[in-house]
């Protein structure tokens, strides 16, 4: 975390803050939800959400006593999401360690999540107003549907890259999207401002999702903290393999992923055909535009801090190698 976030000044110490609410706000006496929560915040990933929702807030004039603890709110929901995606995938690792599912058993782990989604609704309740705790409820309504859908589509090639990005935006966009207009709706920014706050948060989530994708196929394992071809081994058709497909004219690559070969293919040979077929280009041609639009909407802000820090975040988080 604070490496990530070492460029913008003053971020280390409002996160610090933000990981010290998230502390208390899910303290809990049952020693299994202690423990796997203990292990699972000292290892916090790049705090990306509530880190976008304090630079947000920067377009107004924040209180922080108010800013902090819906930033632990909204990193608390993701933590939340990720916990369930983990047993939906079943996905061995975390943060470079074993999932909570790995090590606590499924059903633990899902009211483990459940238990984090209370806190969240709790700090919103207690911090936000009624229609941003109502934004809250639907985004959440909206990424278990983009699960599901996601889950009735593995293994299944002919998704397509409207399909795809109606996903990335359930499953990532609206958070971003939600961070960065909470931030900017407390700390009392224009309705202008804010909505323009919002669909920079939009354009990041997508660009953010479209490159995390690129990573399963050519990421390091020591940065990306989970093994290479994950979520390909999960069946799980992202970007780079949708564009790889269009450019399949041998058809090996289209075969490999047959809903009746794909569970058994040769993941390597996949990730291989993807690369050199130039869906890891194509996919990223579509994250240089995401990115291109957020700051488009950037250059648009007020003359300042937020707009200086949305730009470095933007074009930073499209060059990011985990």
């Amino acid at each position: 975390m604070a490496e990530f976030w070492l460029p913008f000044p003053g971020m280390d110490t409002a996160l610090s803050a933000v990981s010290e609410h998230i502390r208390t706000a899910t303290a809990s006496s049952n020693p299994i939800i202690r423990e796997a929560l203990s292990d699972l915040f000292a290892q916090q990933g790049k705090m990306l959400r509530p880190g976008m929702l304090i630079l947000a807030s920067q377009a107004g004039n924040p209180d922080m006593k108010r800013i902090y603890p819906l930033a632990a709110a909204i990193e608390i929901l993701h933590t939340a999401t990720l916990i369930h995606d983990d047993v939906i995938d079943d996905s061995p690792m975390r943060r470079g360690l074993p999932s909570v599912h790995v090590r606590f058993g499924k059903k633990d782990a899902v009211l483990i999540g459940d238990f984090l989604l209370s806190r969240c609704f709790l700090l919103a309740a207690e911090y936000t107003t009624p229609q941003n705790a109502i934004n809250l409820g639907k985004v959440i309504s909206v990424i278990c549907a983009m699960e599901l859908d996601q889950d009735a589509d593995r293994f299944r090639p002919s998704v397509s890259v409207r399909s795809y990005f109606k996903k990335i935006i359930g499953k990532t966009a609206l958070l971003f999207s939600l961070a960065c207009h909470v931030g900017a709706s407390e700390a009392k920014a224009s309705p202008a401002v804010t909505e323009r706050l919002r669909r920079i948060g939009y354009n990041i989530g997508m660009a953010f999702q479209i490159i995390d994708d690129i990573l399963d196929y050519t990421g390091n394992e020591s940065e990306i903290k989970k093994p290479v071809g994950n979520d390909l081994r999960s069946g799980l058709v992202t970007l780079p393999l949708i564009c790889a497909l269009q450019n399949d004219t041998a058809g090996e690559l289209t075969r490999l992923v047959q809903p009746d070969i794909f569970p058994h293919s040769d993941v390597d040979r996949i990730l291989f055909l993807t690369k050199s077929l130039g869906g890891i280009d194509a996919a990223r041609l579509y994250a240089q535009r995401f990115t291109a639009r957020a700051l488009r909407e950037i250059e648009q802000l007020p003359r300042g801090t937020a707009q200086q820090n949305m730009e470095q975040l933007a074009k930073k988080l499209l060059i990011r190698t985990y």
